[in-house]
């Protein structure tokens, strides 16, 4: 069976620590269709790809044979993953649905590897037309100021559904910290980042009131400090003379739903680890 994997992996720099992972598949006569790697302050990160036969029938079977090599470097840890597993995305939604149709229509697209959108969770009813028209399980909880009011109902659905990756296409309300810490999966939200003095409910108006010159915005992991999580993705477009509010809010929502679905991609693909508060992301 012609089977696809990825190993993500981090440890203390040294001498010799490609040739040793090298070494690794070479013995266990596995071909690496990709290798990428990076070295920040001495610290060492790699990815590696692999398709075709392999000895290995998952992941905990491949994280037995390979804790032995992994041992063998100072601070190394690793994650792997089979792209045979399917995985499930769960979406979150408010009123606006541009972010959240690209990732449908992406994720139907297979540019997301084996993955099924498994919820749609909105607190708002007019976007359940969408999970509709895609076959997408679809739940309305009603938000309110006080978080804990509507988080236990959406972490039932998260505990029944068990998604691999929480997307927040444009939901408009904060989670809490207990909420980020039992998600049981990483959270990835979409945001205004070359707006940052211009907070609240109409950032393109007092971004067109000041004149800047570029919009854009940023996909990052979810922590519980708002907007401070592990940047993933990140894209500007410039504003030019004469563009008007309107224009301004529809390139943005152009820039919002790229970057939002490309993080998504990124992350499915497991292309990214998380350091330092920051995200290393191969290509």
């Amino acid at each position: 069976m012609l089977r696809s994997a990825c190993l993500l992996f981090q440890c203390n720099d040294r001498v010799g620590i490609i040739a040793e992972l090298v070494t690794f598949f070479r013995d266990s006569n596995v071909s690496i269709s990709r290798f990428e790697e990076y070295t920040d302050n001495q610290y060492f990160f790699a990815r590696l790809e692999w398709k075709g036969d392999h000895p290995w029938d998952d992941a905990s079977d491949f994280e037995a044979a390979f804790s032995g090599v992994a041992d063998s470097f100072e601070s190394a840890s690793f994650r792997v993953h089979f792209f045979d597993k399917p995985q499930k995305l769960g979406l979150f939604s408010s009123k606006e649905p541009h972010t959240l149709i690209e990732a449908i229509n992406r994720c139907e697209a297979g540019e997301y590897p084996n993955t099924e959108i498994c919820f749609l969770i909105s607190n708002s009813a007019e976007i359940q037309r969408y999970a509709q028209r895609h076959d997408i399980p679809f739940h309305f909880v009603k938000t309110w100021k006080d978080p804990k009011r509507h988080e236990p109902a959406q972490m039932e659905l998260i505990q029944q559904h068990k998604p691999d990756l929480i997307g927040l296409a444009r939901y408009m309300k904060i989670l809490s910290a207990e909420f980020i810490e039992n998600a049981g999966c990483p959270i990835v939200n979409i945001h205004h980042s070359f707006l940052p003095s211009f907070i609240g409910a109409k950032p393109y108006e007092l971004a067109y009131e000041r004149g800047v010159k570029l919009i854009g915005a940023t996909s990052h992991y979810v922590i519980p400090e708002l907007d401070q999580g592990p940047i993933i993705e990140q894209d500007v477009i410039r504003v030019e003379p004469g563009d008007s509010v309107d224009h301004m809010k529809k390139i943005g929502r152009d820039v919002e739903k790229r970057v939002f679905a490309t993080a998504l991609e990124k992350a499915l693909w497991h292309k990214t680890i998380t350091y330092d508060n920051k995200t290393i992301v191969f290509n």
